[in-house]
């Protein structure tokens, strides 16, 4: 029976204007993604501040005549004024006597932290709540908040998407990020605006990891591959066109909003975007994987199909006993059900941490190059969008196993190389940044497919999503790693993450190859599939 779906599914994978139809559901909410994660470096732009004296504003001075008399100017550059603190004097006597008299009588004092703050502009989350000075680690919280809701979303809905479908998967994500997107913008509660950041990372985990699936699952062969590849483009477009809205749009929350509002385009998706009907077949679910593949290949219609229902009643008699708790606890345990899937759910975790934490290391680094912020995020945009145009040959000459075992290597290579450069370069060092980024972003690309692969339908959106949660745990690290180890030598971040590539290479070099094979559809099928083993580093 499911050789006969796979069939169809083949069939209608080579139909190059459905396959365009389906990558353009599928790939979408990627751009959504991208901006929402990446909308950080604009939102919490942080302009010159100093301490506000309200009685000096009052009495009509300016902001310049304020900083003269108040501001002990530590934090000064021709490029921002930082200060956190101001001069302890009666500015109430100085409000009536007037500026001219308040130059003259000027005496010593001691410094206080401020109480309230001027800024140069207001544009900013940073002078929404006053994130500077000794609340600076709240402006931080901002990116936490979505990384940690990414964190959830990749373990939660991964089973979400294999207990009760791709499509209720994708429409429960879909539905979140409409309410918590253009909500993050109307907010005024800082705690309320994490929440809207939590809730976005989830959301974002949850659509990207079923509708990936989805595409997996409808498609074969090189289609798959391309298709797969191609969907990961919607990253790097979602980078360019956030610098040129960011750059038109300056206001915050204007900001937010139209970055939000085009989510409500998702219902397009919601409605239009089938479900798999291998995930159907698997849930014993037969007679509604026919119908949604009919409507995809109208001469499915015409398949002959088994007429013995034995399998989709044990199916069913199966789950019932479980109970949908045990059924949703089971997808992760199934991860770890044989030595088999342990060996490869480990080496797939293994790809997912030194992804996260080798492209935020090179992320966090890159920002200690001068570089205009519009300019940086575009240009950042263009060489990940190369990186996955490069991965498409690749991949359809080259098998999955050798592809993310050498980019992983020359990743790995890479980053150790930046010991070599000195730090009066930064012309070479943002050379060097980039072209780290263009190979780990390749090499994501590249793991996705094959980790997809790696595992069957029932299991397959749990193996991928919890690898797209282990890789959070690596991007959530990442801070820590160059802030600590890059206070006692710039290079051990790079270094470290360049170990660790070059060994997740080798791990990876342990795996069977997938290219051109059917992906398994049961924990029963794995029998029947090609084991991780060391014997396979020297098969490719």
């Amino acid at each position: 029976m499911v050789d006969k779906l796979d069939k169809y599914i083949d069939s209608y994978s080579k139909e190059w204007y459905q396959a365009f139809l389906l990558l353009m559901m599928a790939g979408t909410p990627g751009i959504f993604n991208a901006i929402q994660i990446s909308s950080y470096v604009f939102l919490v732009d942080k302009p010159s501040y100093w301490c506000d004296i309200p009685v000096l504003k009052a009495a009509g001075w300016s902001d310049q005549m304020l900083l003269d008399v108040s501001t002990p100017h530590q934090n000064f550059s021709s490029q921002k004024l930082e200060e956190c603190s101001y001069y302890n004097r009666n500015y109430s006597i100085f409000a009536k006597n007037g500026y001219n008299w308040s130059m003259n009588n000027l005496q010593s004092a001691d410094l206080k932290p401020c109480q309230y703050y001027s800024f140069s502009n207001r544009e900013s989350v940073v002078t929404e709540w006053n994130l500077v000075c000794d609340n600076v680690a709240m402006k931080s919280n901002i990116q936490a908040a979505i990384a940690f809701g990414k964190f959830v979303g990749g373990l939660l809905f991964g089973s979400i998407s294999d207990v009760y479908g791709r499509k209720f998967a994708f429409n429960l994500a879909a539905f979140i990020y409409m309410f918590s997107g253009p909500s993050a913008a109307l907010i005024d509660s800082y705690v309320l605006f994490l929440i809207a950041r939590f809730l976005i990372g989830v959301a974002g985990s949850g659509i990207y990891e079923s509708s990936y699936t989805i595409l997996t699952e409808l498609t074969s062969g090189k289609t798959r591959t391309l298709l797969c590849l191609l969907m990961n483009m919607s990253y790097p477009i979602g980078y360019v066109l956030l610098s040129i809205i960011a750059y038109y749009v300056r206001p915050w929350r204007m900001l937010l909003l139209v970055l939000s509002l085009p989510m409500f385009g998702l219902l397009i998706q919601c409605w239009f975007l089938p479900e798999s009907p291998k995930w159907l077949m698997s849930q014993g679910r037969k007679s509604q994987a026919w119908e949604v593949m009919t409507k995809l290949v109208p001469s499915a219609v015409h398949a002959d199909i088994d007429n013995d229902i034995q399998d989709t009643v044990e199916i069913k008699k199966s789950k019932k006993s479980q109970g949908k708790c045990k059924e949703f606890l089971s997808t992760f345990t199934a991860l770890f059900s044989t030595l088999d899937l342990s060996v490869k759910t480990s080496i797939s975790f293994s790809c997912g941490f030194v992804c996260g934490l080798s492209y935020y290391v090179i992320a966090l680094n890159g920002d200690n190059i001068t570089a205009d912020r519009y300019i940086y995020v575009a240009l950042n945009g263009v060489v990940e969008g190369l990186a996955y145009l490069s991965t498409i040959p690749l991949l359809l000459y080259v098998g999955r196993k050798i592809a993310v075992s050498g980019l992983f290597f020359a990743s790995g290579i890479l980053q150790l190389a930046l010991l070599t450069i000195p730090q009066e370069s930064p012309s070479f060092l943002l050379f060097v940044a980039l072209l780290g980024k263009f190979c780990v972003s390749a090499v994501f690309s590249v793991s996705l497919l094959y980790i997809s692969e790696l595992y069957p339908t029932t299991i397959r959106n749990t193996g991928l999503g919890t690898s797209l949660t282990i890789s959070q745990i690596g991007s959530v690290i990442a801070p820590y790693v160059v802030e600590l180890l890059g206070a006692k030598a710039w290079y051990i971040p790079s270094t470290v993450c360049g170990i660790l590539g070059i060994f997740v290479s080798s791990l990876v070099l342990m795996l069977p190859e997938t290219k051109g094979t059917v992906l398994p559809d049961t924990l029963e099928d794995m029998k029947t599939t090609r084991s991780a083993k060391v014997t396979n580093c020297c098969k490719f």
